[in-house]
């Protein structure tokens, strides 16, 4: 299934589904997850619903209906062990596990929390100020435990294993979770290059200077394949011509608008003026001779 179908499908599910339905509890004796697979204790907010919301079924409910669990038993994970935590009440967790909750067996893991976010752009606008609350992303990892990197996909930075391929169902679902909570976006801060990189199709970075970094970056190395434009960034082997130094990648904080005065700001001639006019600012290279010596040095595990 191409994305717009999948995007398409999601949608319409997600406005199908009742609050009723997402917050029913049929209590321990109903619920064949419960005592295995759950582990809840919300605190001071939201009595046992997860981001103050969604039960215990109605997670569940989530999973199942947008196809999840069916995903996963496709790529041969079955039985699936599903855990929630959320003992912080303002930072919850979900993972999920093959057969059992071992950190070895780790599939996919998100943590979220409520942001607010204040407008604070270097142009003129009325939103200057003006606070949003929203739902950031603090971590998200999907994985398959055990298996070693293919030629075609090879490693890189910050992954054990290689990826699931499931990365735009689940963002997907984060918006659909951030819409349903009635927040005004999604915010994900990439650790790495090649986050920041997929996450721009949909993504915009709060600072106009590191969506200008990240466009002039894409403009510059685009005849690299990705995983060595984020290696060679690992390792120091992307210069800015300007500076001559080994360039540093940088944690900003990006955002999916959902409000309507938010995608307006994000997609605004200020906007993308400021971001094309600040890229011109910037010329990288990446050191194919460097990258070459540090690959050979660090071996093939960055290869397969």
């Amino acid at each position: 299934m191409d994305f717009m179908r999948l995007q398409n499908k999601y949608w319409s599910i997600a406005k199908r589904l009742t609050t009723a339905q997402l917050q029913k509890n049929s209590g321990a004796a109903d619920f064949q997850l419960e005592d295995e697979l759950f582990n809840v204790n919300i605190g001071r907010r939201g009595g046992d619903l997860f981001l103050g919301y969604y039960s215990k079924e109605g997670l569940r409910l989530v999973f199942e209906k947008y196809g999840v669990f069916d995903a996963l038993k496709r790529l041969g994970y079955d039985p699936l062990v599903f855990k929630v935590d959320t003992d912080d009440p303002y930072v919850h967790k979900i993972s999920l596990y093959y057969k059992e909750k071992d950190p070895k067996r780790l599939l996919a893991e998100v943590v979220l929390k409520r942001e607010i976010l204040t407008i604070a752009m270097p142009f003129n606008t009325a939103l200057n100020g003006r606070k949003y609350e929203t739902l950031s992303i603090e971590w998200l990892a999907m994985q398959k435990p055990g298996h070693a990197f293919l030629k075609k996909r090879p490693r890189l930075p910050g992954q054990q294993y290689p990826g699931l391929g499931l990365a735009s169902r689940a963002v997907e679902l984060l918006l659909i979770t951030a819409w349903r909570l009635k927040l005004s976006g999604l915010l994900n801060t990439p650790q790495y290059y090649h986050n920041a990189y997929l996450y721009s199709k949909i993504f915009f970075y709060i600072n106009p200077e590191h969506q200008a970094k990240l466009k002039a970056m894409q403009r510059d190395l685009a005849n690299y394949s990705l995983d060595q434009v984020a290696w060679a960034l690992e390792w120091g082997a992307v210069k800015e011509k300007n500076t001559a130094l080994p360039f540093k990648w940088f944690p900003g904080r990006q955002i999916v608008p959902l409000e309507e005065n938010l995608k307006k700001l994000f997609n605004s001639r200020a906007y993308r003026q400021l971001v094309k006019t600040q890229a011109k600012n910037y010329c990288f290279e990446l050191d194919i001779k460097k990258y070459r010596q540090i690959r050979m040095k660090k071996g093939e595990q960055y290869e397969a």
